[in-house]
Protein backbone atom coordinates (compact mmCIF):
# COMPACT_ATOMS: atom_id res chain seq x y z
CA UNK A 1 0.00 0.00 0.00
CA UNK A 2 1.22 3.51 -0.86
CA UNK A 3 1.52 4.95 2.65
CA UNK A 4 3.38 7.98 1.27
CA UNK A 5 -0.03 9.28 0.13
CA UNK A 6 -1.51 8.99 3.64
CA UNK A 7 -0.67 12.60 4.65
CA UNK A 8 -2.63 13.87 1.64
CA UNK A 9 -5.68 11.84 2.68
CA UNK A 10 -5.43 13.16 6.25
CA UNK A 11 -5.17 16.73 4.91
CA UNK A 12 -8.21 16.24 2.68
CA UNK A 13 -10.21 14.70 5.51
CA UNK A 14 -9.39 17.70 7.70
CA UNK A 15 -10.15 20.11 4.83
CA UNK A 16 -13.91 19.93 5.46
CA UNK A 17 -13.43 21.04 9.05
CA UNK A 18 -10.99 23.79 8.03
CA UNK A 19 -13.42 25.02 5.37
CA UNK A 20 -16.27 25.16 7.90
CA UNK A 21 -14.07 27.32 10.13
CA UNK A 22 -13.12 29.66 7.27
CA UNK A 23 -16.73 29.91 6.07
CA UNK A 24 -17.71 31.42 9.41
CA UNK A 25 -15.96 34.61 8.27
CA UNK A 26 -15.87 34.33 4.46
CA UNK A 27 -18.28 33.69 1.63
CA UNK A 28 -17.75 30.51 -0.44
CA UNK A 29 -16.60 32.61 -3.43
CA UNK A 30 -14.06 34.58 -1.41
CA UNK A 31 -12.73 31.42 0.20
CA UNK A 32 -12.25 29.65 -3.13
CA UNK A 33 -10.53 32.73 -4.60
CA UNK A 34 -8.06 33.26 -1.75
CA UNK A 35 -7.35 29.53 -1.59
CA UNK A 36 -6.69 29.41 -5.35
CA UNK A 37 -4.30 32.37 -5.20
CA UNK A 38 -2.28 30.97 -2.28
CA UNK A 39 -2.27 27.45 -3.77
CA UNK A 40 -1.17 28.73 -7.19
CA UNK A 41 1.81 30.54 -5.68
CA UNK A 42 2.83 27.46 -3.68
CA UNK A 43 2.42 25.11 -6.66
CA UNK A 44 4.47 27.43 -8.88
CA UNK A 45 7.28 27.34 -6.32
CA UNK A 46 7.11 23.55 -5.90
CA UNK A 47 7.04 22.86 -9.63
CA UNK A 48 9.80 25.39 -10.20
CA UNK A 49 12.06 23.73 -7.64
CA UNK A 50 11.36 20.36 -9.22
CA UNK A 51 11.92 21.82 -12.71
CA UNK A 52 8.67 20.40 -13.99
CA UNK A 53 7.39 23.57 -15.67
CA UNK A 54 9.43 22.75 -18.78
CA UNK A 55 6.91 20.10 -19.76
CA UNK A 56 4.26 22.82 -20.14
CA UNK A 57 5.98 23.99 -23.33
CA UNK A 58 4.94 20.75 -25.05
CA UNK A 59 1.21 21.44 -24.58
CA UNK A 60 -0.69 21.96 -27.82
CA UNK A 61 -3.34 24.65 -28.40
CA UNK A 62 -6.07 22.03 -28.06
CA UNK A 63 -4.61 20.92 -24.73
CA UNK A 64 -4.44 24.51 -23.50
CA UNK A 65 -8.10 24.92 -24.44
CA UNK A 66 -8.92 21.78 -22.45
CA UNK A 67 -7.04 23.20 -19.47
CA UNK A 68 -9.23 26.30 -19.60
CA UNK A 69 -12.34 24.09 -19.67
CA UNK A 70 -10.96 22.12 -16.72
CA UNK A 71 -10.45 25.36 -14.80
CA UNK A 72 -14.09 26.35 -15.38
CA UNK A 73 -15.33 22.90 -14.33
CA UNK A 74 -13.08 22.93 -11.27
CA UNK A 75 -14.22 26.41 -10.22
CA UNK A 76 -17.98 26.23 -10.80
CA UNK A 77 -18.97 22.56 -10.70
CA UNK A 78 -16.55 21.41 -8.02
CA UNK A 79 -15.01 24.02 -5.72
CA UNK A 80 -17.81 26.59 -5.46
CA UNK A 81 -20.50 23.90 -5.26
CA UNK A 82 -18.62 22.14 -2.47
CA UNK A 83 -18.01 25.30 -0.43
CA UNK A 84 -21.59 26.54 -0.89
CA UNK A 85 -22.88 23.12 0.13
CA UNK A 86 -20.52 22.81 3.08
CA UNK A 87 -21.84 26.10 4.43
CA UNK A 88 -25.33 24.56 4.68
CA UNK A 89 -24.53 21.05 5.86
CA UNK A 90 -22.11 19.27 8.18
CA UNK A 91 -18.47 18.47 7.52
CA UNK A 92 -19.23 14.78 8.16
CA UNK A 93 -22.04 14.65 5.59
CA UNK A 94 -19.86 16.45 3.06
CA UNK A 95 -16.92 14.07 3.44
CA UNK A 96 -19.22 11.09 2.93
CA UNK A 97 -21.08 12.48 -0.06
CA UNK A 98 -17.96 13.56 -1.99
CA UNK A 99 -16.90 9.91 -2.09
CA UNK A 100 -19.63 9.49 -4.72
CA UNK A 101 -17.10 10.92 -7.18
CA UNK A 102 -15.81 7.50 -8.35
CA UNK A 103 -19.41 6.32 -8.81
CA UNK A 104 -20.15 9.30 -11.06
CA UNK A 105 -16.90 8.62 -12.93
CA UNK A 106 -18.11 5.08 -13.61
CA UNK A 107 -21.48 6.34 -14.87
CA UNK A 108 -19.80 8.86 -17.19
CA UNK A 109 -17.40 6.19 -18.43
CA UNK A 110 -20.34 3.93 -19.28
CA UNK A 111 -22.21 6.73 -21.07
CA UNK A 112 -19.36 8.35 -22.97
CA UNK A 113 -16.37 5.99 -22.95
CA UNK A 114 -18.37 2.79 -23.51
CA UNK A 115 -17.03 1.07 -20.41
CA UNK A 116 -18.74 -2.24 -19.77
CA UNK A 117 -21.43 -2.68 -17.13
CA UNK A 118 -20.94 -5.55 -14.67
CA UNK A 119 -23.31 -6.90 -12.05
CA UNK A 120 -20.80 -6.12 -9.29
CA UNK A 121 -20.50 -2.47 -10.31
CA UNK A 122 -24.25 -2.12 -10.75
CA UNK A 123 -24.78 -3.40 -7.19
CA UNK A 124 -22.12 -0.99 -5.98
CA UNK A 125 -23.82 1.93 -7.72
CA UNK A 126 -27.19 1.12 -6.14
CA UNK A 127 -25.61 0.63 -2.72
CA UNK A 128 -23.78 3.98 -2.88
CA UNK A 129 -26.91 5.75 -4.12
CA UNK A 130 -29.00 4.25 -1.32
CA UNK A 131 -26.36 5.14 1.25
CA UNK A 132 -26.19 8.75 0.09
CA UNK A 133 -29.99 8.99 0.33
CA UNK A 134 -29.76 7.70 3.90
CA UNK A 135 -27.11 10.30 4.78
CA UNK A 136 -29.07 13.15 3.18
CA UNK A 137 -32.40 12.27 4.79
CA UNK A 138 -31.04 11.19 8.15
CA UNK A 139 -33.09 8.03 7.82
CA UNK A 140 -36.38 9.92 7.92
CA UNK A 141 -37.70 10.43 4.41
CA UNK A 142 -40.93 11.92 5.80
CA UNK A 143 -39.00 14.88 7.27
CA UNK A 144 -36.98 15.47 4.09
CA UNK A 145 -38.64 18.73 3.05
CA UNK A 146 -38.60 20.13 6.61
CA UNK A 147 -34.80 20.31 6.58
CA UNK A 148 -34.45 22.42 3.43
CA UNK A 149 -31.15 24.08 4.36
CA UNK A 150 -29.33 20.84 5.08
CA UNK A 151 -30.90 19.20 2.04
CA UNK A 152 -29.72 22.02 -0.24
CA UNK A 153 -26.22 21.75 1.21
CA UNK A 154 -26.08 17.99 0.76
CA UNK A 155 -27.29 18.25 -2.84
CA UNK A 156 -24.66 20.90 -3.63
CA UNK A 157 -21.97 18.57 -2.28
CA UNK A 158 -23.33 15.82 -4.55
CA UNK A 159 -23.06 18.28 -7.47
CA UNK A 160 -19.46 18.88 -6.39
CA UNK A 161 -18.77 15.13 -6.53
CA UNK A 162 -20.23 15.07 -10.04
CA UNK A 163 -18.04 18.03 -10.97
CA UNK A 164 -14.97 16.18 -9.73
CA UNK A 165 -15.95 13.18 -11.85
CA UNK A 166 -16.29 15.37 -14.96
CA UNK A 167 -12.94 16.99 -14.16
CA UNK A 168 -11.28 13.58 -13.78
CA UNK A 169 -12.67 12.29 -17.07
CA UNK A 170 -11.68 15.41 -19.01
CA UNK A 171 -8.15 15.44 -17.55
CA UNK A 172 -7.52 11.73 -18.18
CA UNK A 173 -5.66 12.17 -21.48
CA UNK A 174 -3.69 15.18 -20.24
CA UNK A 175 -2.25 13.46 -17.18
CA UNK A 176 -1.22 10.51 -19.34
CA UNK A 177 0.84 12.71 -21.68
CA UNK A 178 2.09 15.33 -19.22
CA UNK A 179 3.11 15.60 -15.59
CA UNK A 180 -0.05 15.36 -13.44
CA UNK A 181 1.41 17.94 -11.05
CA UNK A 182 1.88 20.41 -13.93
CA UNK A 183 -1.69 19.85 -15.11
CA UNK A 184 -3.05 20.50 -11.61
CA UNK A 185 -0.78 23.54 -11.20
CA UNK A 186 -1.95 25.06 -14.49
CA UNK A 187 -5.61 24.46 -13.61
CA UNK A 188 -5.13 26.32 -10.33
CA UNK A 189 -3.29 29.19 -12.06
CA UNK A 190 -5.98 29.48 -14.74
CA UNK A 191 -8.73 29.42 -12.13
CA UNK A 192 -7.44 32.60 -10.49
CA UNK A 193 -8.46 35.05 -13.28
CA UNK A 194 -11.80 33.26 -13.63
CA UNK A 195 -12.51 33.58 -9.91
CA UNK A 196 -11.24 37.16 -9.85
CA UNK A 197 -13.66 38.14 -12.64
CA UNK A 198 -16.59 36.40 -10.94
CA UNK A 199 -15.70 38.00 -7.60
CA UNK A 200 -15.46 41.47 -9.19
CA UNK A 201 -18.83 41.07 -10.92
CA UNK A 202 -20.44 39.79 -7.73
CA UNK A 203 -18.94 42.50 -5.54
CA UNK A 204 -16.82 40.05 -3.59
CA UNK A 205 -13.90 40.42 -1.23
CA UNK A 206 -12.16 43.70 -0.56
CA UNK A 207 -8.90 44.31 1.24
CA UNK A 208 -10.83 45.54 4.28
CA UNK A 209 -12.87 42.31 4.32
CA UNK A 210 -9.71 40.22 4.42
CA UNK A 211 -8.11 42.43 7.07
CA UNK A 212 -11.11 41.84 9.29
CA UNK A 213 -10.54 38.07 9.34
CA UNK A 214 -9.26 36.46 12.53
CA UNK A 215 -6.06 34.44 12.74
CA UNK A 216 -8.23 31.32 13.10
CA UNK A 217 -9.85 31.88 9.70
CA UNK A 218 -6.52 32.76 8.05
CA UNK A 219 -4.99 29.61 9.52
CA UNK A 220 -7.82 27.53 8.03
CA UNK A 221 -7.36 29.15 4.59
CA UNK A 222 -3.59 28.64 4.69
CA UNK A 223 -4.11 25.00 5.64
CA UNK A 224 -6.52 24.52 2.72
CA UNK A 225 -4.23 26.22 0.21
CA UNK A 226 -0.79 25.02 1.19
CA UNK A 227 -1.34 21.62 2.79
CA UNK A 228 -4.56 20.38 1.15
CA UNK A 229 -4.01 21.81 -2.35
CA UNK A 230 -0.30 22.38 -2.97
CA UNK A 231 1.36 19.72 -0.79
CA UNK A 232 -1.59 17.30 -0.84
CA UNK A 233 -1.81 17.11 -4.62
CA UNK A 234 1.99 16.86 -4.92
CA UNK A 235 2.17 13.91 -2.51
CA UNK A 236 -0.85 12.24 -4.11
CA UNK A 237 0.45 12.33 -7.68
CA UNK A 238 3.95 11.38 -6.62
CA UNK A 239 2.45 8.27 -4.97
CA UNK A 240 0.44 7.52 -8.13
CA UNK A 241 3.64 7.62 -10.18
CA UNK A 242 5.36 5.10 -7.88
CA UNK A 243 2.53 2.73 -6.93
CA UNK A 244 -0.54 1.03 -8.40
CA UNK A 245 -3.65 3.18 -8.55
CA UNK A 246 -5.61 0.68 -6.43
CA UNK A 247 -2.98 0.79 -3.67
CA UNK A 248 -3.18 4.57 -3.53
CA UNK A 249 -6.92 4.97 -4.06
CA UNK A 250 -7.92 2.67 -1.21
CA UNK A 251 -6.46 5.17 1.25
CA UNK A 252 -9.25 7.62 0.38
CA UNK A 253 -11.67 5.46 2.36
CA UNK A 254 -9.96 6.81 5.50
CA UNK A 255 -10.93 10.40 4.61
CA UNK A 256 -14.47 10.37 6.11
CA UNK A 257 -13.06 8.87 9.32
CA UNK A 258 -10.62 11.78 9.69
CA UNK A 259 -13.45 14.25 9.04
CA UNK A 260 -15.78 12.55 11.52
CA UNK A 261 -13.22 12.60 14.34
CA UNK A 262 -12.22 16.24 13.75
CA UNK A 263 -15.82 17.31 13.15
CA UNK A 264 -16.86 15.94 16.52
CA UNK A 265 -13.82 17.32 18.39
CA UNK A 266 -13.56 20.76 16.76
CA UNK A 267 -17.06 21.58 15.49
CA UNK A 268 -19.25 19.73 17.97
CA UNK A 269 -20.93 17.72 15.22
CA UNK A 270 -22.66 14.46 16.07
CA UNK A 271 -22.86 11.08 14.40
CA UNK A 272 -26.29 9.51 14.01
CA UNK A 273 -27.04 5.88 13.31
CA UNK A 274 -28.37 6.83 9.88
CA UNK A 275 -25.16 8.72 9.04
CA UNK A 276 -22.97 5.79 10.07
CA UNK A 277 -25.10 3.24 8.20
CA UNK A 278 -25.42 5.44 5.12
CA UNK A 279 -21.71 6.22 5.17
CA UNK A 280 -20.80 2.53 5.29
CA UNK A 281 -23.14 1.88 2.34
CA UNK A 282 -21.60 4.72 0.33
CA UNK A 283 -18.03 3.57 0.99
CA UNK A 284 -18.95 -0.07 0.33
CA UNK A 285 -20.67 0.85 -2.92
CA UNK A 286 -17.73 2.96 -4.06
CA UNK A 287 -15.38 0.07 -3.26
CA UNK A 288 -17.46 -2.28 -5.43
CA UNK A 289 -17.58 0.20 -8.31
CA UNK A 290 -13.81 0.57 -8.09
CA UNK A 291 -13.18 -3.18 -8.31
CA UNK A 292 -11.29 -4.29 -11.40
CA UNK A 293 -12.65 -7.05 -13.56
CA UNK A 294 -10.68 -10.28 -13.41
Amino acid sequence: MAWSALPAVVFWGASFVAAKIALEEMSPLNLVLVRAVLASVALCVILGLRREWRSASSLSRVEWARLVVLAFVSVFAHQLAQMAGLRRTTAINSSLLVTLGPVFMYILSVLFLREGVTMLKAVGFLMALSGSALVVTGGDFGELWHQADTLAGDLLVVVSALGWAVYSILSKDLVRKHSPSVVVGLVFVLSVPILSAVTAIGGGATVSDLRGMTWRAWGAVAFLAWLCSALGYTLWYRALQRHHVSGVGVLQYLQPLVTAVLGILMLGETLTGATVAGGCMVLGGVALVGQRER
